[in-house]
């Protein structure tokens, strides 16, 4: 009786053995985190300026006579957005005092501004 146990266990075990599936193991992906900038254009018609600002930076740009005029048009706006972003990063920038820059040009960069630059 106790060899029937026995060899009834050994056949259950081996069974238990050959059906076992071996663990899979997912592979994951790392998730980056979320990268976030703005920037914000907007045209000065009073001043005839542009004015860029990025979080808590204010950037002020002089306009050529021709670039007064492209503003006006989608594909002269895109190309001037893309020159201040290139200004914004390889351009002289002169930092301004907010109670000498002209009203519109402090309205136009929003009130959360903490510096101001002109940038040529």
């Amino acid at each position: 009786m106790k060899c029937i146990i026995l060899i009834a266990t050994l056949v259950g075990l081996s069974y238990q053995m050959s059906t076992t599936h071996a663990p899979v193991h997912h592979t994951r992906s790392t998730h980056e985190p979320t990268v976030h900038q703005s920037y914000t254009f907007s045209y000065d018609h009073v001043t005839h300026k542009m004015v860029v600002h990025k979080e808590r930076d204010c950037y002020i740009f002089m306009l050529t006579d021709q670039e007064k005029l492209d503003v006006h048009t989608d594909a002269g706006l895109t190309a001037l957005e893309v020159k201040f972003l290139q200004l914004i990063g390889t351009g002289t920038k002169t930092a301004a005092v907010k109670s000498s820059l002209e009203h519109s040009i402090v309205q136009a960069c929003g009130s959360l501004i903490q510096h101001y630059y002109t940038v040529a």
